[in-house]
């Protein structure tokens, strides 16, 4: 008997509905499954265990990402008896395992620690952060845990070591021996100049590399056959009388490709970074990470025979012709500071600039007429944040707008503002838009009401992240 026109229809409807219903993520192979649990919070991804019996053994044979977030944060933290329960229970491999000092007994921390790096569930670990003690320093600091020296020096990709001291080598090797590490992170570590050394010789395919507060050595040299990046930061938090004074001299790193100097602005902080080789320099900054005080200390750059200080040329004798990209913090914005280094960087194309203050005057007709013929401005792309659209900063876009015949974009990021659309046009016209130098230029006016990420989470990533040239590209997080 023919089913009815009407039935038909209904029973498709359910069809359709019960194929809606189904799940097909559960359908995947154990492998795939393995790698989405991977990704979760470790919570998370323990709780995918009451989906169904499917999923039961997922979550205990998937890489484990141990990620235990510290007290500060909003994340929910897990218990310390929680950690070890994790670790016991879990089968498959480990991949990451990122702890902070809260998880640890004061009085038993570096041992405590050690007990958990011995758990099979860690095996092949690829991810390694451990932080064994607040910024504010305590003597002695504690010694890097036994087991990273021989558990995992052979699978290591990625390392962040903090509130440590680092064992010292014998006859220039280091007893920390990473043939895989790509990443390195050195936050308040004690280390002398003979350890680091070894240290960089003993990871041969180190591609970044970030020193934060680095204690016990006053002078070192950088020589890496493979580093990519690094990030210097010579202080951070709290202010601390250190008497930091120390000479960086990147003495033969080929593939170099980014120099960033986070700076904090201590009034006892003296740093000097010489650059003898490092032909593929193409990325520059010269950051502050909070604002510049007038009584703060100071990093010089050296580049062969031209040294600046902050924004400041102190010494120009021959350009610099492989930095492409720029980015600087000023105190107040000033047009002459930014020429200099344009004669410095004759090959610039993108320039970051962050200022705090109102600026100079910035005018620049008069002065800079004869120059203008003669200056070749070869920029691309240039970023102000924290305009203010006063005649300082007018004044300074305003140069770039009528000269820079290359100019594809510029952005200005305003504090804390909605404009509204008759100021911009307002500004559009105080800064000759109309009369710009480069036909295909754009100008966007951007109202920023973001809060800076944390350090962990922006500088970190422009030192390690190599995914892209321009590690300044993420407009609202490029400082």
């Amino acid at each position: 008997m023919a089913m009815p026109p009407g039935a038909k229809r209904r029973r498709r409807l359910d069809e359709d509905e019960e194929e809606e219903l189904a799940d097909r993520i559960s359908r995947l192979p154990d492998g795939i499954l393995g790698d989405i649990v991977s990704f979760l919070p470790t919570k998370d991804g323990a709780r995918t265990q009451l989906l169904s019996s499917r999923w039961r053994p997922i979550w205990r044979a998937a890489p484990l990402n141990l990620d235990l977030p510290a007290a500060h944060t909003h994340s929910k933290r897990i218990r310390a008896d929680e950690v070890s329960r994790i670790l016991s229970a879990h089968q498959g491999p480990g991949r990451r395992f990122c702890t902070q000092l809260e998880y640890l007994d004061p009085g038993d921390r570096s041992a405590a620690l050690d007990r958990w790096l011995r758990c099979p569930a860690l095996d092949k670990l690829q991810e390694l952060e451990i932080h064994l003690h607040h910024s504010q320093p305590i003597p002695p600091p504690p010694p890097l845990p036994a087991s990273v020296l021989r558990r995992f020096s052979s699978t290591l990709r990625a390392a962040s070591f903090g509130g440590c001291s680092l064992p010292e080598g014998s006859r220039g090797s280091s007893p920390l021996q990473f043939p895989l590490l790509k990443q390195l992170t050195l936050l308040d570590v004690t280390i002398s100049e003979a350890s680091l050394s070894a240290l960089l010789a003993a990871c041969p395919v180190l591609e970044s590399l970030l020193l934060t507060n680095i204690m016990g050595c006053s002078r070192f040299q950088i020589v890496s056959l493979s580093l990519r990046s690094i990030g210097l930061r010579p202080c951070y938090g709290r202010r601390r009388r250190t008497n930091l004074q120390q000479l960086i001299i990147i003495k033969d790193a080929p593939h170099l490709e980014r120099f960033l100097c986070f700076e904090t602005g201590t009034d006892d902080m003296k740093i000097t970074v010489s650059v003898i080789s490092a032909p593929r320099l193409h990325v520059l900054a010269l950051l502050c990470v909070h604002n510049i005080r007038h009584d703060a200390g100071s990093i010089t750059f050296q580049f062969a025979s031209t040294s600046f200080q902050r924004s400041c040329i102190v010494s120009l004798m021959a350009p610099v012709h492989c930095v492409k990209v720029l980015a600087l913090t000023q105190q107040d914005l000033c047009l002459d500071m930014v020429i200099n280094f344009l004669k410095c960087f004759p090959c610039l194309e993108k320039l970051y600039i962050k200022t705090h203050n109102t600026g100079e005057k910035n005018v620049w007709h008069n002065k800079y007429k004869n120059l203008i013929g003669t200056l070749e401005i070869r920029l691309k792309k240039i970023v102000l944040r924290y305009y203010r659209g006063n005649a300082s900063h007018v004044n300074f876009a305003k140069f770039f707008v009528l000269n820079a015949r290359m100019l594809q974009s510029m952005k200005l990021d305003l504090l804390d503002r909605h404009p509204s659309n008759a100021w911009i046009e307002r500004q559009h016209g105080l800064l000759q838009i109309k009369n710009k130098a480069s036909r295909g230029a754009q100008f966007e006016f951007v109202s920023n009401n973001s809060h800076p990420l944390p350090f962990r989470l922006t500088h970190v990533e422009q030192v390690h992240d190599l995914s892209t040239a321009d590690p300044f590209v993420r407009f609202h997080d490029w400082i």
